[in-house]
């Protein structure tokens, strides 16, 4: 399972870039972001009878980013994120031999592969994979290691001749779309919707 996991990501990033390269624009940058305030869930495809539920209870991410241009209005992004998401846990179907409601959290580190498809000068649609890679194991949830998507709407500033620019994004992802490993029958998923914020130097 290990080696098909190299292979895709070899996949989804050195074909791509390979194809990108013959693009000639010294617009590449490299930046920051983070995300502090949205909303984040768990939950189960299936409707599963006493399974209980999962409620948010907040997040944070923190990443690296990198832009490579692919034409004058599609960008190609990637970079390293961290993110800790925390959850309730509550199962009052089980009646007064429930367990008592916990608050619990969850960490991993996402590899976007997206695009920014530009509009009206300021403004892009973000779109395309992630690759999430859970942190440590927990009794609490399912892996989230496996491809995620993301769709999203930001705005970006660009100061006059500096190479400095900010962006705000919010955005929706979907973790575990295609888990690495099943670890049981009913894979448990989350997702989360935020408002991300980044600073990037262009060279």
């Amino acid at each position: 399972m290990k080696s098909k996991n190299i292979y895709l990501i070899i996949v989804l990033f050195v074909i791509p870039m390979s194809m990108f390269a013959q693009y000639k624009q010294s617009k590449q940058s490299v930046g920051i972001t983070y995300t502090g305030f949205g909303s984040n869930n768990a939950f189960y495809w299936e409707s599963l009878v006493g399974a209980g539920g999962y409620t948010d209870k907040g997040f944070y991410s923190v990443g690296i980013n990198y832009i490579h241009p692919i034409s004058k209005k599609i960008d190609f992004e990637t970079g390293l994120e961290y993110s800790h998401l925390k959850y309730k846990f509550s199962n009052a179907s089980l009646g007064p031999d429930a367990p008592v409601p916990y608050v619990f959290s969850n960490q991993m580190f996402t590899i976007p592969a997206t695009v920014r498809i530009k509009f009206l000068n300021c403004f892009f649609v973000n779109t395309g994979l992630l690759i999430d890679i859970n942190k440590g194991n927990s009794r609490n949830m399912d892996s989230q290691s496996g491809l995620g998507a993301l769709i999203g709407l930001g705005a970006q500033y660009d100061f006059g001749s500096s190479p400095i620019s900010i962006f705000v994004n919010p955005y929706y992802k979907h973790h575990s779309i295609l888990p690495f490993s099943f670890e049981n029958k009913y894979q448990l998923r989350t997702d989360e919707a935020g408002v991300r914020v980044g600073v990037e130097y262009r060279f």
